[in-house]
């Protein structure tokens, strides 16, 4: 079953409460460096409407911030501020360590098979990903 990603919401560091989109669209800051609104937008497949909302509440919280565009004064760049790149590098070292607590008790071949049947269900989840996102649009507005 897969949880909708706008329900939860976790505290962070000085009171704000941010939810998982937000830290999706704050991830993708912090690794993919600075980038418009509509970037973000088209690298999260989040409605922009729904990005700038979550943008609002990451710069509340302290986590990122606008900037002129170099390349276009009129435009702004948001960027991941150094709070918002600890705060991507603590979940990050959280998840790995997570993740190396449920594999313990895998062996070297398990932990191979299982790396080779990710990768090939990553594979075809981009392979497929405009044929599916085409029949969930279907099933979304046609049920």
């Amino acid at each position: 079953m897969m949880m909708n990603v706008t329900r939860f919401k976790h505290q962070v560091t000085g009171g704000g409460r941010i939810d998982r989109m937000a830290l999706m669209i704050l991830g993708t800051l912090a690794r993919c460096g600075p980038s418009r609104l509509s970037g973000i937008a088209e690298r999260t497949g989040f409605d922009a409407s729904h990005v700038s909302r979550q943008v609002a509440d990451l710069e509340k919280a302290g986590l990122l911030s606008r900037q002129p565009d170099p390349d276009d004064g009129r435009a702004i760049q948001l960027q991941a501020t150094s709070k918002g790149q600890n705060l991507m590098k603590r979940l990050s070292d959280g998840r790995r360590e997570r993740i190396e607590r449920l594999l313990s008790d895998w062996d070297e071949d398990e932990i191979e098979i299982f790396g080779r049947l990710l990768g090939k269900l990553n594979e075809a989840t981009e392979k497929y990903s405009a044929q599916n996102e085409a029949e969930l649009e279907q099933e979304l507005n046609h049920g």
